[in-house]
Formats: C-alpha cells, structure tokens, sequence
C-alpha cells in the first residue's frame, strides 16, 4: 500500500494513514496521498485524500485529487476531480474541474467548477444561442441562478440533494 501507485489518474502515491478509531486534531501537510479512516478535525493539505466510509472529517481540504467515501464537514478545493462515492456526505462549498456524485450521495452547499471563465471566453452568439434554448416562463437553470461560476447545491431532506438517486436529483 506505501510507496505503490494508487492506481487512479491523478493520483499520487500513498505514503500517510489516519487510521479507524483514530481521533487527531490540527493541520496535516502531505507531499503525496493522504487516507482517512478515523476522525480529523482542522485543514488538510495533500496531492490526493481519500476518506474513507467510516471516516468523519471537519476540516478545509485543499488537494488536486478528492474521493469522498464517508462524512466531510467543510470546503473542499480539489483542482482536478472530486468523487463523492454512494452515500457519502459533504457539506461545504466546493471547488473542483470534475465532480463525479455516486448514488445516495450527498452535497450540501455551492459547486464552483470553473464556469465563469468558460462564460468569459464565449462569443456573444453563443451566448444568445445558449439563452434561446429556455421556454418562455421556465425557470432558470442553476448554471445561472446565483452568483457566476457557481450553483447552490440543495433540496431534498434537511435541505440536502440526495445527487445519483434514481429520477435524478429531487425537484421542487
């Protein structure tokens, strides 16, 4: 497991463990890939982080590459790709190029995915192109609504979308 690469693209080697039944506090820097079984509280900074099912998190995590198994609790930057495995839960704002929402999962806040500066690089044609695609009343998308570049990510119980589940998200 140390030392061997991890096997998904993006990722880098693991080389730190926070183990089941583990409970640390503060802030953790990995020049490599972080695993995350236990509980951690406080900020995270790694190539990659994986948290596991069982693993409970409330921490800012700035990484390249994320895959979410278990419960986070705070903003997750993942430059490259974020993957929210069945039943995971994240609340918090995130920041990633690629999002990938197993079924059950759960995201509770804003997804920026870089938006803005693809709308900046748009011709005005294609923007009228796109904005002719609604029907007259329809509400409006959520790449739009909001603040640029990014959509509030909400419904369901609790305020929470339950992303991947059959029928799609949960409308109201």
């Amino acid at each position: 497991m140390f030392g061997k690469d991890a096997g998904s693209p993006g990722e880098s080697k693991l080389n730190s463990i926070i183990g089941k039944g583990s409970n640390c506090e503060g802030e953790i820097v990995v020049g490599g890939g972080l695993k995350i079984d236990g509980k951690f509280k406080g900020k995270i900074k790694a190539d990659s982080v994986f948290v596991g099912k069982e693993a409970v998190i409330e921490a800012a995590v700035d990484t390249n590459v994320a895959v979410i198994g278990g419960k986070v609790l705070g903003n997750v930057t993942a430059r490259e790709s974020l993957e929210l495995q069945a039943k995971a839960e994240l609340i918090g704002n995130v920041t990633t190029k690629n999002l990938i929402v197993g079924e059950s999962a759960i995201l509770d806040g804003f997804c920026d995915m870089g938006q803005k500066d693809r709308r900046a690089n748009r011709g005005p044609e294609e923007e009228k192109a796109k904005g002719s695609d609604k029907q007259p009343g329809s509400p409006a998308s959520p790449s739009t609504a909001g603040s640029p570049g990014s959509s509030p990510v909400s419904g369901g119980q609790g305020g929470q979308t339950q992303a991947g589940s059959p029928g799609g998200p949960s409308k109201r």
